[in-house]
């Protein structure tokens, strides 16, 4: 069931989107992604990076939309000199909003925006100065409020334990910079990533903030796989190979499951990272790495849906994580997904798609995912349930079309009222109602 579009009042918006790009994955594909919904029923403006503008316009996705407008922003030149790759990125974000504020202003005495809306970068704890004109403002959505708990610490070495500690101090200090606090304040709502995220605002401003995943798919790659004929149970795993992924405790539990599975099984690990040579010499440590396979970077997206449709099971133990791509890709193949309850992930799985485990121990969390793996594996009527609900589950919560339209409910709820409509649940709240 999808619902129609009936605003009341068409707006002038403003949008601010350092990242944003089509098909480029990862922020700017969220970026990008947001903003045509947007784009659905409101005239819209985008501030953005200058090299994002040549790939924009060579997509001619933005030919669809007239009512979008986009404007490449730079700093001068001589400020961003030392920016090479990812050095310097942040500190070229911090000059790169300050240029956009003028431009905004300068666009706001033109055109007279009804509203602004901050999309990326994304993180909560970087100020929004877009929010700093004279008219409403909304953002998101955010993340960056997730933090690994205490006991997956242990996996940890010491420079990775001091990263987390900056981090963490970064997260609780942020409510404390003026700015950032400003644009809590200012803002007529705010779209969380996860809930993790919208507890980390203050409590008093929490009632403004809405959960609502920033990731989704579009519904060309939402088709039920068609799975090998071979015996092998396949569990495929996949994200950059580094420390706060969890592909260590993967490759244990699947080791485990290994011994206590009577048919034949395979691991399969996708992308690759500087923790890729130790997850090789555990693999052999285990005993298991005649049936890991370390298939490294694809180029191509089909490449990769090549191999969720060989799977029989996604599994996923990332420790800090408000999206993740990899999971609703293989959930719109039809692929049941075994993670952990934390962050963007721990929300999108329900117990009618696949398995969440449950945050503990590293040796409890081991034993869980081995178990699961064995239980799907054992009873296929079970497994085969899941891989049905797992399209529905896309189809329903996280088709981009039905994510915009979320979105511009909330905007015609605060057009009418001034404030959120009642009763306009997220995704992520509609699944947290169904499993109480």
């Amino acid at each position: 069931m999808y619902w129609k579009m009936t605003l009341s009042r068409r707006f002038k918006i403003l949008i601010s989107a350092y990242a944003c790009e089509p098909y480029k994955g990862s922020e700017p594909e969220v970026g990008w992604q947001w903003v045509c919904q947007i784009a659905r029923t409101h005239d819209v403006w985008v501030l953005t990076r200058a090299n994002n503008i040549p790939p924009i316009e060579a997509s001619g996705l933005s030919q669809k939309y007239p009512n979008l407008a986009w404007i490449g922003v730079e700093p001068p030149r001589w400020l961003g000199f030392w920016k090479k790759g990812q050095r310097g990125t942040h500190l070229y974000y911090a000059l790169w909003q300050m240029t956009a504020l003028i431009v905004g202003w300068r666009l706001h005495r033109k055109i007279k925006f009804d509203l602004t809306h901050h999309l990326t970068f994304s993180p909560f704890y970087w100020a929004p100065l877009i929010g700093l004109l004279p008219v409403p403002f909304v953002w998101g959505p955010v993340g960056a409020g997730e933090v690994v708990p205490r006991p997956y610490w242990l996996l940890f070495s010491f420079g990775q334990k001091i990263r987390e500690t900056i981090r963490l101090c970064i997260r609780k200090a942020s409510i404390w910079n003026p700015f950032v606090y400003g644009a809590m304040r200012k803002a007529r709502f705010i779209l969380a990533a996860t809930e993790e995220t919208r507890r980390a605002f203050p409590q008093r401003l929490r009632n403004k903030v809405i959960v609502e995943a920033q990731i989704g798919i579009d519904p060309v790659s939402t088709t039920m796989r068609q799975k090998p004929s071979d015996d092998v149970f396949r569990i495929v795993t996949a994200g950059r190979h580094v420390y706060w992924k969890g592909h260590i405790l993967i490759l244990r539990a699947f080791a485990r499951f290994h011994t206590l599975y009577e048919g034949r099984s395979e691991l399969v690990l996708l992308s690759d990272g500087p923790q890729r040579p130790g997850l090789e010499e555990e693999a052999r440590r285990l005993g298991v790495a005649d049936v890991v396979r370390f298939v490294g970077w694809l180029p191509k997206r089909q490449d990769v849906f090549r191999e969720y449709e060989k799977a029989d099971l996604f599994a996923y133990a990332s420790l800090f994580e408000c999206g993740g791509y990899v999971v609703m890709e293989a959930m719109s193949c039809g692929v049941p997904v075994v993670t952990l309850g934390l962050g963007g992930p721990g929300e999108m799985v329900t117990d009618d798609c696949g398995v969440v485990i449950t945050p503990s121990s590293i040796k409890q969390t081991i034993d869980d995912f081995a178990l699961a793996f064995h239980t799907l594996a054992q009873d296929r009527s079970l497994l085969r349930d899941k891989n049905i609900r797992t399209v529905q589950r896309i189809e329903q919560q996280f088709r981009w079309s039905v994510k915009g339209d979320r979105l511009l409910r909330w905007l015609d709820g605060w057009t009418k009222t001034g404030s959120l409509c009642d009763g306009i649940p997220s995704a992520a709240q509609e699944a947290t109602d169904k499993s109480v």
